[in-house]
């Protein structure tokens, strides 16, 4: 069962942050701002070939990796229907995040935070493609990973039951000692009460 999460700031470390007029002093503590950062994980984006990744997601993880806020060992996985080689997909996000990214698009800062993304290609409602996916989360904790996972439902609604039901029957959403397992759904969150409420189902049953 998932524990349901709305925020990528989940379980998060303290850690200080010096301002950058303060006096370098390592010993000066007077006025140090206290930010939190996550745990790492794995963030699999599941709909990683709409707008909502190319235009928000991805160029707000860029621009935390950026200012130094992402944990060590972050790692991406988008999940979409297209046929993508992994190249292909992070060209594509970086063309879109060169456009919109506040404060410019820096190569030398893209192409190490690039390397952490991949691209899965698969049909929402195919049961082997979560298998697959299984396998793919499966290696990236045992080269380094961190145990943690994300799933992140940035699809069309219409898809969020598929997606979930799957995760369950792929055993992704099963508590593991390895690392937790949690689920974000993008809004809107059903079209209406009853909606609402049978998706709120979905999900504690997963």
């Amino acid at each position: 069962m998932f524990p349901f999460s709305r925020s990528l700031r989940s379980a998060p470390r303290r850690v200080l942050v010096r301002p950058p007029n303060m006096d370098p002093n390592p010993f000066h503590e007077d006025d140090l701002h206290i930010r939190n950062r996550p745990d790492s994980c794995t963030l699999v984006i599941f709909g990683a070939s709409g707008d909502l990744t190319h235009r928000k997601l991805i160029p707000a993880l860029y621009t935390l990796a950026a200012a130094g806020d992402l944990p060590a060992g972050l790692r991406v996985v988008g999940f979409a229907r297209r046929e993508k080689t992994d190249d292909e997909f992070r060209a594509g996000l970086e063309k879109l995040n060169r456009e919109i990214v506040r404060g410019g698009h820096q190569e030398k800062l893209w192409e190490p935070f690039s390397r952490s993304i991949e691209y899965h290609q698969s049909e929402f409602q195919d049961a082997e493609g979560y298998q697959r996916l299984r396998r793919r989360l499966d290696e990236i904790d045992a080269n380094g990973g961190s145990g943690n996972r994300l799933y992140y439902l940035a699809s069309a609604p219409e898809y969020f039951d598929d997606i979930l039901t799957h995760l369950r029957g792929a055993g992704l959403s099963e508590p593991r000692e390895s690392g937790w397992s949690r689920v974000v759904v993008e809004k809107p969150f059903g079209t209406d009460l009853p909606t609402a409420r049978q998706l709120n189902r979905i999900i504690a049953d997963t």
